[in-house]
């Protein structure tokens, strides 16, 4: 397929990649030895303002990145140290009992420590812990693969103890600054990109992205903006450990301890093969590949040993998957088979509700025999797909994953794995 005339071959890779999808608008900055940048449709429907270079887009659990480089450039700089237990530093920690005077830094960053995941309207720490006390906790410290937004919160004030600052302030100072990045922000700026969801009749209408929440969800991606060329330089900085004109963020054996796995996936992944040190890495791509999405509307891509970046910022809520898609275009990477297995040989093993404090799913067997799984987007049902063992998938639309059951107890799953949290069995 030719570029047409005036449009660059990212034009041409965005077009395409909007033919699968219900789009408002995006912009994607490509780096590759050059930096590209190309956008599509409207910063809100029903508006005549366009998408361009320049437009802000909130960047979700991206913001992540940024707090895990921070913490890491403290590790670096021997004022933290990954394998101590933190309460000392976080005293609302003890309000866990043995369990939170457990917690380290390491567990923190890559969602091992057992704090459930939450996002809701807690003001304060001590508050949101309270999710994550008893039977709420999807695991042990240490345990398990379990993401949290609770635990990036956690990591924010950890970071405020130590630096004396606002862990904004402190990202400012370490990270965005040196990097160059001028356009980031930690509010929702007027004249950035509105978020859409889908209405009654399928179509896109204006609406939150995500649920609305309190500054003390910041660390864990509520508030940070930011344009895509901007997110495409930061994620690149913090994923090389050096900015684009050479200044070192984080020695080569810190960015080694980031970018290696440290908590596999449960089961058989679909997208992520588990998680590093803030970093999530993909199933397949070159070496010391790793990537991130911002609740299901952003996507970056990073291949630290090549200098490449890939930012895609949408304000839609399939920007994931359309982020994969430009992806797949863009580098060449081809989009691997779904896996089919044989079937499960006892429906009966899975059955039931599980739940975790920030969403639950149903699953149920259909009289044909047919496995279904509620969403926990919207709760519709769709087909549990058999993989392998007690391993499945599942599309949501604006999010596939994969769907793990374990734990069994008289025959019956006691836990599931999906949407890359912990759920118990509630019935």
């Amino acid at each position: 397929m030719r570029t047409p005339p005036g449009l660059t071959d990212l034009d041409a890779v965005l077009e395409r990649a909007t033919l699968g999808h219900t789009v408002a608008g995006a912009s994607v900055c490509l780096i590759d030895s050059t930096t590209n940048c190309a956008s599509v449709g409207l910063k809100r429907v029903g508006t005549a303002a366009p998408v361009d270079p320049h437009t802000l887009f909130p960047l979700g659990s991206v913001t992540k990145i940024v707090v895990a480089t921070v913490a890491c450039q403290l590790v670096a700089e021997g004022k933290l140290a990954l394998d101590a237990p933190v309460a000392s530093l976080v005293p609302e920690l003890h309000t866990l009992g043995a369990r939170g005077a457990a917690i380290t830094a390491r567990m923190l960053l890559s969602h091992t420590s057992g704090l459930a995941d939450a996002w809701d309207g807690s003001a304060s720490l001590t508050e949101l812990l309270g999710t994550s006390h008893g039977a709420a906790a999807p695991a042990a410290p240490g345990e398990g693969f379990s993401y949290s937004n609770t635990g990036y919160v956690v990591l924010g004030q950890l970071i405020e103890k130590l630096t004396g600052l606002s862990w904004m302030e402190a990202a400012q100072r370490a990270i965005l600054r040196p990097a160059g990045i001028s356009s980031a922000v930690f509010t929702a700026p007027g004249g950035a990109a509105t978020g859409h969801v889908l209405g009654d009749d399928g179509a896109l209408v204006p609406g939150d992205l995500w649920p609305p929440v309190g500054p003390l969800f910041g660390p864990a991606g509520a508030t940070m903006h930011a344009t895509a060329v901007d997110t495409a330089r930061l994620v690149l900085a913090c994923a090389t450990g050096r900015t684009q004109d050479g200044r070192e963020l984080l020695p080569e054996w810190m960015v080694d301890e980031m970018l290696r796995l440290h908590a596999p996936i449960p089961g058989a992944p679909l997208h992520f093969r588990g998680w590093g040190l803030g970093w999530a890495l993909p199933v397949a791509g070159p070496s010391r590949s790793v990537e991130h999405i911002g609740g299901t509307s952003a996507f970056i891509h990073v291949e630290a040993n090549r200098g490449v970046a890939l930012a895609v910022l949408t304000n839609f809520p399939e920007g994931w998957a359309f982020g994969e898609e430009v992806l797949r275009e863009a580098l060449g990477y081809h989009r691997p088979a779904l896996p089919t297995g044989p079937g499960p040989a006892y429906a009966d093993r899975y059955v039931g509700e599980y739940a975790s404090p920030a969403f639950g799913v149903t699953v149920r067997a259909a009289r044909d025999g047919r496995l279904l799984i509620t969403s926990p987007l919207t709760g519709r049902e769709t087909d549990l797909h058999h993989q392998e063992d007690d391993s499945f998938w599942a599309d949501f639309g604006a999010l596939e994953t994969e769907v793990s059951f374990m734990d069994f107890d008289h025959g019956r799953a006691g836990r599931l794995h999906t949407a890359l949290r912990m759920l118990r069995r509630v019935s």
